[in-house]
């Protein structure tokens, strides 16, 4: 007994030393978590910052060919706005393919895809 006392390591305080590891140990799990929670929200914003820029691009696109006074969309931009606007950030919306749509039309339904991209989802974290 004397020698634990004068090493000073009783009985108590080592079942102190197991209870902080033990906290220490829940704590590391727990900042693991949410590193893993942050580089997961981070690589979704960075998913959605980069969709909303091709998106800018195609509206450049159409803003390009109003200008020039184009009434028919070349095909493969009708395809890279196509599916956008149908994605999983635009709800699935359709465009009608009987029918020539003016490219305001197009323009208006990829600011909606890209509204959607911005807003946050429920709960405060951005989508």
């Amino acid at each position: 007994m004397l020698a634990t006392s004068v090493a000073g390591w009783t009985p108590d305080r080592a079942r102190g030393a197991q209870g902080r590891e033990a906290l220490f140990d829940r704590t590391s799990l727990t900042v693991d978590e949410l590193k893993t929670q942050d580089l997961d929200a981070r690589r979704i914003r960075h998913a959605r910052r980069h969709q909303v820029r091709l998106i800018d691009q195609v509206i450049n696109e159409f803003e390009l060919l109003n200008l020039a006074g184009v009434s028919v969309v070349p095909g493969e931009l009708t395809r890279r706005a196509s599916g956008f606007i149908t994605g999983d950030a635009a709800g699935s919306r359709v465009m009608p393919l009987d029918r020539a749509i003016p490219i305001a039309d197009w323009v208006s339904a990829l600011f909606e895809v890209q509204d959607a991209l911005m807003t946050p989802a429920p709960g405060g974290l951005s989508r």
